[in-house]
């Protein structure tokens, strides 16, 4: 079935008037309980709804670049969902309708929520020497706060038992007394800002009447992405005096008693813990944990020049040892982060792309709120540069991109999608079908199959070379659309875009029409003391090219290896001078370029060899511009005598036929139907022959003669 085409060379229906400037008034913003931001503001008046839509743009104070979030609706309010908690914000709401966009100058200056904070870092337990029972916890602030930290939880639990108890304090230690001296204890920490009670630590026990000595942490070999840590909890006391209670019954006489003792406590160790913590950049604290069961670990996966903090402590039966710490660097230089770009490409699918190097594996994050970003993403893998994941509709979405594998390397910046409702999906397989010097054919599909009403689409086109912009409209139910697109410029650039009048997604496709052709006939007429170069006017064929654009003439010198512009000229030729004795030269003519060189046409080319120089191997190339100019000559002229041998012969057969034609008609009036022959005279006789004799006889009586 043949899809009916299009051919539009004006804008007979601008969708949006040019002239007017939709500007949203009354911006405000409002603060959610579950940290989010609802933005509302009043429409432009007279703003078509049809074919306008909101977009959101939002930076952080100090920053340069806004980011977009598109609403992909006309209503008049919007809600963030994707912003980092207790962070100040420059926000601004712009009118986009279909090619043009409203942009104004007006913003407010919003501040997110506080959020849930990081659990407190590095908590430690020691015993209270000075009275029993009474242990003390201590940690360090968290990594993100994400607000103001009111105070902190501390919570406790005897071992076996179900019931906890709790202990507030502003600092960060705290002491709890009255506690078993003989008893395991478990304990735990938290951080309060306006949010509520964030995340709690890693559960950690102590016996408060015994103290256990810090490990012994050993460093090994450390490369780009391994580190090597060796680990011995074994602690030696020598005790001078000593007070000794004894009771004595015995019948032995004691005299004297010498004691000397020495005192060496093990302990039994079921396993350490090594927390491994690290950032990258502007990026939260990021942190993994190993159980080692022996006494060495060999850290793999890590990355190159970035500087680790080792946190090691043992768990014995008696709890948890004080906490061993340093901070180690791994050897190289630190990976650049992947470059990410991700776009829905309906209402539940978006593609993802990054840079990516070959041999490593990379891990997709990506989740609907900065918090589950880092503790609860969706992740996706690949060896490649690209993936497309599903997600759910009508929903913001934040992805990074970074390397897993072989080492973990540094996040991507945040890309942020918002998904695309389904009355607002782009048309699809929008593509071309031909191109030519000024006027392309493009092809696509409606969003869906088969629509059940016309559709009106509005086509945008962007000359990215000479910076202006045509909008055309067009409206058909057909499930397969074709349009032409006229007037455009020979060897230009432009970007289309596709889209429905109700501001839906837009498809997009890159063109490049085909630039003007080299000249023809490109010669060369050898003068005493200069040479003239000839060539066919570009006119003659191409009848959108106006010879006031003339041409441009180089000239490339293979001896000294440099190219030269000649000049520019109207004419079809060009008089060269100056051409130095036994150098080749490669001339070209082309059409003039604009704008900078940026619209050029194809180039022409033509060897030339100094006819003074040596004969050498290169002869017959040095000749070809004579070669050329022959066949120039002689291939018309065998032209002209095969059509004068045609029409000789064209004419010879017309002779012929008619020379036939009236023989016949001679023969059958003398045709004698008596004597079943034709008598044909051929004037006076020349003997005594018989007047009846016939010239020529033997024919039928029904059959008229025929004498081809």
């Amino acid at each position: 079935m043949r899809h009916p085409v299009v051919d539009k060379g004006i804008d007979e229906d601008n969708c949006t008037d040019e002239s007017l400037a939709y500007k949203i008034r009354n911006l405000q913003w409002t603060p959610n309980l579950s940290g989010a931001i609802t933005l509302t503001w009043s429409r432009p008046k007279n703003m078509p709804l049809a074919s306008c839509s909101f977009q959101v743009y939002y930076r952080l104070v100090g920053a340069q670049q806004w980011s977009l979030m598109d609403t992909h609706s006309n209503k008049s309010v919007y809600t963030l969902t994707v912003l980092k908690p207790d962070t100040t914000y420059q926000v601004k709401v712009q009118t986009q309708c279909l090619s043009k966009q409203h942009k104004t100058n007006e913003l407010i200056t919003i501040r997110t929520p506080e959020g849930f904070p990081d659990p407190p870092e590095k908590l430690q337990l020691a015993c209270v020497k000075a009275e029993d029972g009474t242990v003390l916890v201590s940690w360090g602030p968290p990594a993100e706060s994400h607000g103001l930290i009111r105070e902190y939880l501390v919570e406790y639990s005897k071992k076996g038992s179900p019931e906890w108890f709790s202990q507030r304090c502003t600092g960060i230690s705290t002491e709890v007394k009255n506690l078993e001296p003989s008893a395991l204890y478990r304990f735990r920490a938290a951080a309060v800002t306006g949010r509520g009670v964030g995340n709690w630590t890693a559960l950690k026990s102590i016996v408060p009447q015994k103290a256990l000595p810090t490990p012994t942490v050993e460093l090994g070999t450390v490369t780009e992405n391994t580190m090597s840590l060796a680990f011995s909890y074994e602690a030696q006391y020598e005790v001078s005096t000593m007070s000794l209670a004894f009771s004595y019954e015995a019948q032995y006489e004691v005299s004297t008693m010498s004691l000397a003792f020495s005192y060496e406590a093990q302990y039994e160790v079921k396993q350490f813990i090594v927390v491994l913590s690290w950032a990258f950049d502007d990026h939260v604290k990021e942190s993994k944990n190993y159980t080692v069961h022996g006494k060495t670990l060999k850290a793999s996966n890590l990355t190159g020049g970035t500087v680790y903090e080792v946190e090691v402590w043992a768990h014995t039966r008696d709890g948890d040892s004080p906490m061993a710490l340093f901070r180690q660097q791994t050897a190289g230089v630190q990976p650049y982060p992947p470059l990410l770009k991700a776009r829905a490409l309906n209402q539940s699918t978006v593609d993802c792309s990054w840079n990516s190097s070959s041999g490593l594996t990379y891990g997709l994050f990506f989740a609907t709120s900065f918090l589950d970003l880092y503790h609860g993403p969706h992740s996706e893998t690949s060896s490649g540069s690209s993936l497309t994941v599903t997600v759910d509709a009508d929903e913001q979405y934040l992805f990074l991109v970074r390397v897993i594998s072989p080492f973990l390397g540094p996040p991507s910046a945040y890309a942020v999608v918002k998904m695309i409702p389904s009355e607002r999906l782009p048309p699809r397989n929008l593509h071309k079908v031909r191109v030519d010097l000024t006027q392309a054919t493009l092809k696509w599909q409606p969003p869906y199959d088969s629509p059940g009403s016309p559709l009106t689409y509005a086509v945008h086109v962007r000359d990215s070379v000479r910076k202006t912009e045509r909008s055309y409209k067009l409206t058909t139910q057909n499930n397969t659309v074709e349009y032409r697109l006229k007037g455009l410029e020979p060897g230009g650039h432009y970007v289309v875009t596709v889209r429905l009048r109700n501001m839906s997604k837009e498809a997009t496709y890159t063109l490049n029409t085909v630039p003007l052709p080299a000249p023809e006939a490109l010669k060369i007429l050898n003068e005493h003391d200069h040479i003239f170069l000839f060539w066919k006017s570009l006119a003659v064929k191409e009848k959108t090219f106006n010879e006031s654009r003339g041409y441009e003439v180089h000239v490339y010198d293979s001896v000294t290896n440099s190219t030269t512009c000649l000049g520019n000229t109207t004419e079809t030729f060009l008089r060269i001078n100056n051409l130095l004795a036994q150098h080749n030269y490669t001339f070209s003519v082309r059409a003039r370029c604009l704008l900078n060189g940026q619209l050029c046409g194809e180039p022409a080319l033509l060897l030339y060899n100094d006819p003074d120089a040596p004969a050498g191997p290169d002869d017959a190339r040095a000749q070809s511009g004579g070669a050329g100019d022959a066949a120039a000559v002689v291939v018309p002229v065998l032209f002209l005598l095969l059509l004068g041998l045609c029409g000789g012969l064209l004419l010879l057969y017309l002779r012929h036929r008619r020379l036939q034609h009236s023989f016949t008609a001679f023969a059958n009036s003398h045709y004698n139907s008596r004597l079943g022959s034709a008598i044909f005279s051929s004037g006076d006789e020349l003997g005594d022959d018989d007047e009846d004799a016939p010239m020529i006889s033997g024919f039928s009586d029904d059959v008229p003669m025929v004498i081809a």
